[in-house]
Formats: C-alpha cells, structure tokens, sequence
C-alpha cells in the first residue's frame, strides 16, 4: 500500500470513529446529506436491497432506511462494520453490516436494487476501480441502479487550495473520464451531475453557530446551483 492510500486509510477510520448519528441537529454532514438524499430520493425503489460499499459509519445508508423502511440496508465497509451495525441498531433499521472490501462483496450476484458510496470512489486509480465497479454490478440486479458521490482532486469553492500532503490520495478524473470508465464497465443511462458549491473550508468552519445557520438558508441557492456552469467550476464533487 502506498504512503498516500495509507494515510487516507487511517484518515477515514478516525473521521468515521467521530461520527455519532444525529439527524435532528444541523451540521455539516447533515446538511450535505439532506441534498444528496433530496435528488436521490427520485430514483430509489419502494422496496428492496440497498448495499452501501466504503460504509464509513453508514450514516447516508442509514438516513435512507429511516426514510422507507421496506428496504433491506446491508452496509460494507473493512475498516468500520461494527459501527455500521451499531447505527442500523439504533435507528431498528432493517439491515446488516459486512466486514468486507468492496472487490469481493459476500452477495449473490443479479440481488441488489441499488449499489450506493459516498467520498469513496475518487480514493481509487482506474485499476482499482474496475474491479469495485465490476463487482458493483456483478451483484445488481439487471435494471439495479448504481450511485456514487465522487469527490474528485479539483478547485471547488469548499476546497480553494489542496493541500495533498495533508490527506491520501485522490484521483483528478474529470466528468467525461468517469463516464469512459463507467462505459467501460458496462453501466447504461450513465448520468453525471456537477453539484455543492459550498462556502470554503465548509467541514472545519461551519460546525455549529451563525455561519452555519446562514449556509442552511441558503440551502435553495445551493442546490439550484446543482448541474450549472458554477458547479462545473466551483462545485464539490460529481
């Protein structure tokens, strides 16, 4: 394992450790998850299998269960399974979590309604992501739908200057690279949206008081500014 993937690897087990589930309470996380699960909701079944692979605490596949509880909720995550399944308990959600890694996933293949991961994906070279891209849908079902939040190495109005030594490793892959990528692995009616122009520095500063309530009012123009020309440049992540 290289130096970078290593430092990302112990990076994401502390951030998901600090992770304690409540959504009655304005945050960051919260807030990101409100949008992303807002255009989501659209395109998710009644009922049936949803899998989270790179889990982290399973707090977006746990909002989700929260939300309808026809759906079974199976969380994947190597590092942070216990806690995937401690939040399913929490919430008495229908689920598991899997200690697993997301090239071999312990699922019947043709299973799975929808395959989801958030700030996963970009932590991957294009051999890797074949793998975990093949075997994402090796385990949907025909019609199954496959989303990810990919937060790619770019300018974007949250992250002005990437200060690399500082994390792990992020691939810088454009939207029209994704797409090759996701064609390559056999994905159809691939769709790929440009979205969060947040404040800078949003994570760290805005964790609680006056600034964060500011950007919750602002929470319409953010999500306005989703898939336009501003998001191409100042957005987040795909």
């Amino acid at each position: 394992m290289s130096e970078s993937k290593e430092n990302w690897r112990l990076e994401y087990i502390n951030v998901s450790k600090d992770q304690t589930l409540n959504f009655d309470v304005k945050s960051p996380e919260n807030f990101i998850d409100e949008i992303k699960l807002k255009y989501l909701r659209q395109y998710l079944p009644e009922s049936g299998t949803i899998v989270e692979i790179g889990a982290g605490s399973g707090r977006f596949l746990t909002r989700i269960g929260l939300e309808n509880k026809n759906l079974s909720l199976i969380g994947i995550d190597f590092e942070s399974a216990k806690m995937v399944r401690d939040n399913i308990l929490k919430f008495d959600l229908n689920g598991i979590s899997v200690q697993a890694d997301a090239y071999h996933l312990p699922i019947k293949s043709n299973s799975v309604d929808v395959v989801i991961s958030g700030g996963f994906l970009e932590h991957f070279n294009e051999e890797e992501l074949n793998k975990i891209l093949k075997e994402s849908r090796r385990v949907l079902k025909p019609n199954g739908l496959f989303y990810a939040e990919i937060v790619p190495r770019k300018f974007s109005s949250c992250r002005p200057i990437i200060f690399t030594q500082m994390g792990g490793y992020e691939n810088s892959f454009s939207k029209k690279k994704w797409k090759e990528i996701l064609k390559d692995n056999e994905y159809k009616n691939i769709k790929i949206v440009s979205g969060l122009v947040l404040p800078p520095n949003f994570y760290c500063w805005f964790k609680s008081g006056m600034l964060l309530e500011k950007t919750y009012k602002l929470k319409y123009l953010i999500e306005y500014m989703d898939n336009s020309i501003i998001s191409e440049i100042f957005g987040f992540s795909y």
